[in-house]
């Protein structure tokens, strides 16, 4: 593991915090002795995992109980952090819909788009002038195989990914210049809360599952190293699949023949 401390201070802010691949970053920064600033809605979640993390580590960790949905909480919360020095900015909050694009609510599809696009932008571009100015600073943003390839059923969803992973590829090549490091995360199937209970049976999908904690180490091991973190021989098979052996209509084709048997028919 790379020595995270020595190279971006003692403080980082997680969000999406509170469980998944969130919580498990915050744990592996304790593990390093890195403060860390979590955030998510549950403050109930929150505080659990920070008094674990203080009992096992002996690390104090902030937590902020903030819906990064709404745009103007999001805004607000970046004051309050603002003059705080910190060196890390992990982006792993994020919500999945799924089904049929036409069936789906408005409103919640708006949701996600304000929490996986909006929050992603107001966050990423804070931190990217903080450490631009102190020229120094590494950021994660954690975006989803999803966003690099075709997935009906998951269309919306796909999208707001596919925009996390060109903003952090591109950002790749501009923050460097300002010694700042970016890397996106983009993992496959997960085994967190939000693929547990989101009415697709993922046992008639050919994806093998990944523990948050082996994602999160993965990641934190490359940041500043590569721009892309795709986790795991098999996803890595998949996306140089849907990339170099298919047609981009032909892969799409495959996934939502695949994608349409896993989820719920009420759904389609």
């Amino acid at each position: 593991m790379q020595d995270l401390k020595s190279k971006y201070g003692n403080k980082a802010l997680v969000t999406g915090g509170s469980s998944g691949i969130g919580k498990a970053f915050a744990i592996e920064l304790a593990k390093q002795g890195i403060a860390p600033i979590l955030v998510a809605r549950s403050k109930d979640k929150l505080a659990a995992l920070a008094q674990d993390i203080w009992t096992e580590y002996q690390v104090k960790a902030q937590v902020f109980s903030v819906d990064l949905s709404d745009e103007e909480a999001t805004l607000n919360f970046i004051k309050e952090i603002d003059k705080q020095e910190i060196g890390m900015f992990i982006h792993s909050a994020g919500m999945e819909n799924n089904g049929s694009f036409i069936k789906i609510s408005p409103e919640k599809e708006l949701s996600m788009i304000k929490l996986n696009i909006t929050s992603t932008y107001l966050l990423t571009n804070h931190f990217a002038k903080k450490m631009s100015a102190a020229k120094k600073g590494g950021i994660l943003l954690v975006s989803s195989m999803a966003g690099m390839m075709a997935m009906p059923y998951f269309s919306n969803y796909s999208a707001t990914k596919a925009y996390v992973h060109q903003l952090g590829l591109s950002l790749n090549t501009e923050l460097k210049a300002n010694n700042v490091d970016i890397s996106v995360l983009a993992p496959g199937l997960t085994e967190t809360n939000m693929t547990a209970d989101n009415g697709v049976d993922w046992s008639k999908v050919p994806m093998s599952s990944m523990k948050p904690s082996e994602a999160a180490q993965i990641a934190l091991n490359n940041i500043g190293k590569k721009g892309t973190i795709i986790p795991g021989m098999m996803n890595k098979m998949m996306v140089m699949m849907a990339k170099r052996l298919f047609s981009i209509k032909s892969f799409g084709v495959m996934n939502g023949m695949l994608m349409k048997k896993a989820i719920k028919s009420e759904k389609l």
